[in-house]
C-alpha cells in the first residue's frame, strides 16, 4: 500500500500548522497549530483541503518560477513558515542562499543538471569560498530542487554535489618499506614524532598510542599495555621502547607531587592528537620524498616484519590485537621477494624423492598395470 505524501506545513490566520502523525482511516492528518510564541493552541484531525477552506483566500496559488532566484525565493518562504526550524537554521540557510543567488540566480531552471552544478562550484570557488562552503551551497540548491519536485512544480533532475579535487588521489593502502618509514620518521619531531616512532615499533593503532597513560608503561615487568577496540593486550617493552618512553613512566615527572597512573603519557597541545599524527606523517612523507602512507601503513609494515622473521602466526596476531585470519587478510602484504623466498625455502627447484628406492635412469618398472 502506498502511503500518501505528508502535507507540508502552512500558516493560516497567524498560526503555524504542521502535521504530527497520520493519515488515519479517513485520510485525515493530525495537525498541531502554534502561535507566534511557539505555544500549541490547537490539535486535531483534518485534511489540508479542510484547513484551507476554513480560511478562503489566506493561501493563494504559488506563482510559477523560471529562474534559480524564483526557486530559492519560494523555497525560503516555505522554510520560514516551517515551525520546526530554529531561527539560527533560517539564518544559515539565508546566508547560503545569498551565495547561490549571486552565482547563478539569473540562470534558467531548464539548465539544471551536473554541468550546472559544476558552473556553480567554479563560480563559488572563484568568489573565494572554501570547498566546504561550496558543498553546503550546492546542497542547498539540491534541497530546493527536491522540494519543487515533490510539489510537482519542477521535473526531477539529479543534482550531484560537484567537488574540486585539488590533489592527486592518494593510495591510503600503501605499505612503506623499512627504509621509507625511517626516512619519514627522521622528518618528524616532538610528540607527534615520538608517537609515530612508537607506531613503527609496535604496529599499534594510532588511537591506542595517543591515548596511552603512564600506568600503561610497566617498567618493572617489561610490558606496554595497549587498549584498543578488540580489548586490552600487552606488548613487550623492548630496549627501543624503553629508551623512548622510559623517562615518562617514572613515579615522578621532575615534580614534587606524585604522578598519577592516569596521567597521559604524551603531552598533547591539541584536542585531536590522532589527526595531528596523521597530518604530520603525511607532511613528513612529502619532505622525505617517499610515497605517502598512514599510521595504519606502519601497522601493516610491522606485521610483515614479524611474519617474515618466522614468528608464530598466533603470537603475531595477539600482538596486533586481531585474530590470525583477520591479520593475514587485512594486514599481511606479500611482495615479490616474499614469493621468491617462499619458493626457495620450500626447495621447489630440487628433484622430488619418492618413498622407496629411487629409480635409476633407464630403469623400467616390472609392475604391470591391472
Amino acid at each position: 500500500m502506498t502511503i500518501p505524501k505528508r502535507p507540508s506545513p502552512l500558516r493560516l490566520r497567524g498560526l503555524s500548522y504542521s502535521v504530527v502523525r497520520g493519515p488515519n482511516a479517513e485520510g485525515d492528518w493530525y495537525w498541531r497549530a502554534r502561535d507566534a510564541e511557539d505555544r500549541t493552541v490547537w490539535t486535531g484531525w483534518s485534511s489540508r483541503a479542510a484547513l484551507l477552506q476554513s480560511a478562503p483566500g489566506e493561501v493563494p496559488e504559488p506563482p510559477s518560477f523560471r529562474t534559480v532566484a524564483d526557486l530559492i525565493a519560494q523555497w525560503m518562504e516555505t522554510r520560514e513558515r516551517d515551525p520546526q526550524l530554529k531561527p539560527q537554521t533560517l539564518t544559515t540557510c539565508a546566508a547560503r542562499a545569498k551565495g547561490v543567488l549571486a552565482a547563478v540566480g539569473d540562470e534558467l531552471l531548464t539548465d539544471l543538471g551536473p554541468a550546472f552544478m559544476e558552473r556553480l562550484r567554479d563560480r563559488l570557488i572563484a568568489a573565494g569560498l572554501t570547498q566546504r562552503g561550496v558543498n553546503a551551497r550546492q546542497r542547498l540548491l539540491r534541497a530546493a530542487a527536491r522540494w519543487a519536485s515533490a510539489e510537482e512544480r519542477l521535473t526531477h533532475k539529479p543534482l550531484p554535489v560537484m567537488r574540486l579535487r585539488s590533489a592527486e588521489r592518494v593510495n591510503l593502502d600503501y605499505t612503506p618499506t623499512e627504509a621509507e618509514a625511517l626516512a619519514a620518521l627522521r622528518e618528524m619531531s616532538g610528540e607527534t614524532g615520538l608517537a609515530a616512532t612508537v607506531l613503527a615499533i609496535t604496529g599499534a593503532r594510532v588511537s591506542e598510542v595517543v591515548d596511552l597513560k603512564r600506568g600503561d608503561l610497566d617498567l618493572s615487568s617489561g610490558w606496554l599495555r595497549l587498549s584498543g577496540k578488540t580489548g586490552p593486550r600487552r606488548f613487550p617493552l623492548i630496549a627501543e621502547l624503553r629508551a623512548l618512553l622510559g623517562d615518562r613512566g617514572c613515579s615522578t615527572d621532575g615534580r614534587p607531587e606524585p604522578t598519577s597512573p592516569d596521567t597521559p603519557l604524551f603531552r598533547w597541545p591539541m584536542r585531536a592528537p590522532a589527526g595531528a599524527v596523521r597530518c604530520q606523517l603525511a607532511h613528513a612523507c612529502r619532505r622525505a620524498g617517499v610515497p605517502r602512507f598512514t599510521p595504519h601503513g606502519l601497522r601493516r609494515m610491522v606485521v610483515n616484519r614479524i611474519l617474515r622473521a618466522g614468528a608464530d602466526i598466533t603470537a603475531a596476531a595477539e600482538l596486533m590485537g586481531h585474530s590470525p585470519s583477520v591479520m593475514l587478510l587485512y594486514y599481511r602484504r606479500v611482495s615479490s621477494d616474499d614469493r621468491a623466498a617462499g619458493v626457495a625455502q620450500a626447495g621447489l627447484g630440487q628433484p622430488l624423492e619418492v618413498a622407496g628406492a629411487p629409480m635409476k635412469p633407464g630403469h623400467k618398472s616390472r609392475h604391470r598395470r591391472r
